[in-house]
């Protein structure tokens, strides 16, 4: 049989290497590189201006069924890319003797019942999880992976949770060899679905005198159908008008004096696709303090005071006095939330105030 060769170069020149295509042993071998090295995932193939970033969730995440059912399936790996789509993946070594419809099917199924059923919570929970096996913070990684001062934490998972409901997800296949058959069943479903985003991604693996390569590439996209999902997942920002369009009625009013008091307060509004964000000068950077969203979401968030000069246990008692009367409840590790009634709109309105007295005062 013959074996695709590539060749490694010592830096005199005089030194080549040649290198066999292999194919792994194990499944098993290319689960494990794609969770430690996500770009292996070529986000420049997939969108050459503007290259997709990855954010790992976690691998052999379970998929449930039904609402608040127990997982039935388990899907290879599930990323994030910079604009809050999720990304799943499965894994197939070209020995997989299972027929190419019953792989696509097996992806289907997570797709429609993973966009239906995951709560957010259970994905954040994986991220933190996962980030912390890395010995890493997971507000950072977001950061990293937005790589754009007017976004931040809570914007990206609000995109993430939008993105999911509303189906715009991205289905990768991967494999050190992607069959012919597979491979037209991916271009076609690529070239049809508006939303999803189908691709097959080949990783081939090549050994030789103790090296070892992993050279992947992107199947299943052309340039008319990369532009035409590139403009169908165009970001548009919303303004005042719009977000109190989408609010219940009865809180116009409070939103609006939200927007009054942080502006008056000399910090900014940052308006996302959805809400708005309420961001305070940093060590270098904004920093959000505070989110809202229809139809009546209000958030204070303390994730981002890390920017600033207030000392943690200073943070920590801003927290204590947030929470004291029971209006705001923690909903994971930074975010405190509630919804907006006209029976609890003074109340936090001065739980506002004393998150910028804090702001100012640093106390």
């Amino acid at each position: 049989m013959h074996q695709s060769k590539i060749f490694l170069i010592g830096n005199s020149g005089e030194t080549w290497l040649p290198m066999k295509e292999t194919p792994y042993d194990q499944e098993v071998v290319l689960q494990e590189a794609l969770a430690q090295y996500p770009d292996l995932i070529p986000g420049d193939q997939i969108s050459p201006d503007n290259p997709r970033r990855w954010l790992l969730v976690r691998r052999e995440l379970g998929v449930p069924g039904e609402s608040g059912g127990s997982d039935v399936w388990s899907l290879d790996h599930l990323f994030l890319d910079q604009d809050g789509v999720p990304t799943f993946i499965e894994c197939k070594r070209s020995q997989d003797t299972r027929s190419r419809r019953e792989v696509v099917a097996q992806m289907l199924d997570y797709a429609a019942n993973g966009t239906e059923y995951w709560p957010m919570e259970k994905l954040r929970q994986s991220a933190t999880e996962t980030a912390q096996q890395q010995n890493a913070d997971l507000d950072e990684l977001i950061l990293e992976l937005l790589d754009d001062a007017e976004l931040d934490v809570e914007w990206f998972w609000q995109q993430v949770e939008t993105n999911l409901r509303q189906g715009k997800i991205r289905l990768v296949f991967v494999a050190d060899a992607i069959p012919k058959e597979l491979r037209r069943l991916v271009e076609f479903l690529n070239a049809k679905m508006n939303d999803v985003e189908v691709l097959a991604v080949e990783v081939k693996q090549f050994l030789g005198e103790g090296q070892r390569a992993m050279v992947p590439r992107v199947i299943g996209i052309t340039e008319a159908t990369r532009q035409a999902k590139q403009a169908s997942s165009s970001r548009t920002t919303i303004n005042q008008e719009i977000f109190l369009q989408n609010c219940l009625p009865e809180t116009a009013e409070f939103y609006n004096q939200v927007i009054s008091r942080v502006l008056a307060a000399g910090h900014k509004i940052s308006w996302g696709t959805k809400g708005f964000s309420m961001r305070m000068q940093g060590n270098g950077r904004l920093a959000s303090f505070g989110y809202c969203f229809p139809p009546n979401t209000f958030d204070l968030y303390l994730g981002e005071f890390k920017y600033t000069d207030m000392p943690l246990e200073l943070v920590e008692g801003l927290r204590t006095r947030l929470t004291a009367n029971g209006l705001l409840a923690q909903r994971g590790q930074q975010t405190l939330r509630t919804e907006v009634s006209p029976q609890n709109e003074q109340g936090l309105l001065t739980l506002l105030n004393t998150m910028l007295q804090a702001i100012e005062t640093r106390e």
